[in-house]
């Protein structure tokens, strides 16, 4: 069910798991409990709320049922996510500097388990409907999602980065979001045509 997600399908839930776990960086399990409730306030706190964006796409009948029949729908995203056209120049860019550091896997695994590492992005959480992956570049961290909802026939691609809303404002941080948001829903199109039976539905 949603509601046992740490992103349960929402921004609000992805906004939620990114603020009590660091954007990944920490375990939710092994904070302790004057910690977990410090960082709850910080949800109610508006001048402290990171930018979130979440895209859908609901998907046909034919790709539903067969996400539905494999073990872990979430690893099937990740392959079509990471192994799409779309996002080919980004791994084209990222792999030679990865195969350098050795730090972390250049070939797309078959199965992403916790703490998995694939070029930027780390396994933080994971369930059969729902992965979740950090990164950091310099001061910039964040999380992303990949879902299926398979009661809605949809399948998800969010963010959550620790970029105060505030600071969107700005006008060269304004054209910045707007951009990634773009390339974001350019993403989740390109994971949706790596599954198969690709037919969409708004």
């Amino acid at each position: 069910a949603r509601n046992t997600l740490p992103g349960g399908f929402t921004s609000d839930g992805l906004k939620n798991y990114g603020l009590l776990s660091n954007y990944g960086q920490e375990s939710l399990e092994q904070l302790k409990s004057r910690e977990v409730r410090r960082r709850r306030r910080q949800l109610d706190d508006e001048t402290n709320q990171p930018y979130v964006d979440l895209f859908s796409k609901r998907i046909s009948d034919e790709c539903s049922d067969h996400l539905k029949s494999q073990e872990s729908p979430s690893d099937s995203l990740a392959r079509a996510f990471f192994g799409s056209k779309h996002f080919m120049p980004e791994r084209i860019i990222l792999t030679p500097i990865h195969l350098l550091s050795g730090e972390s896997s250049t070939s797309i695994p078959s199965s992403f388990r916790l703490k998995d590492r694939f070029l930027q992005w780390t396994v933080v959480s994971k369930s059969p409907l729902e992965l979740i992956f950090s990164w950091q570049v310099t001061n910039v961290k964040g999380v992303t999602m990949l879902a299926f909802d398979p009661a809605l026939q949809k399948v998800y691609h969010g963010n959550c980065i620790n970029i105060k809303e505030e600071a969107l404002d700005k006008p060269l941080a304004a054209i910045g979001i707007r951009l990634h948001k773009v390339y974001a829903e350019f993403l989740l199109a390109g994971m949706v045509s790596e599954l198969p039976s690709t037919k969409t539905n708004i």
